[in-house]
């Protein structure tokens, strides 16, 4: 089963990312014997996670987990975009060190 959903019509969700309340989340649904495989995947970067939780859950609170763990992923991405950003260079354009 796939459902989409826009961000603004989750209630007590956070938006995905850094800011932006726009984005869509699509959710896959997949019977695994007794649980439930639930993917979650970002409209917008592609991201994708699962999880697996019990069958007996509430459809919505399987989706509420599966969201915050995209939330979590995604943040972990942009912080590690952050750290691998080059220092910007001061004036001198990598010719020669000022003494």
């Amino acid at each position: 089963m796939r459902r989409k959903i826009p961000e603004s019509d989750r209630p007590g969700t956070r938006p995905v990312g850094r800011g932006d309340e726009s984005r869509e989340v699509y959710f896959e649904l997949y019977p695994v014997g007794d649980s439930m495989k639930v993917s979650a995947i970002d409209s917008a970067t592609g991201t994708e996670v699962s999880i697996v939780g019990p069958a007996k859950l509430p459809q919505a609170e399987l989706e509420r987990v599966a969201l915050n763990k995209l939330h979590y992923v995604m943040n972990q991405k942009a912080d590690e975009k952050e750290r691998s950003t080059p220092a910007p260079r001061s004036g001198n354009d990598g010719k020669g060190w000022i003494v």
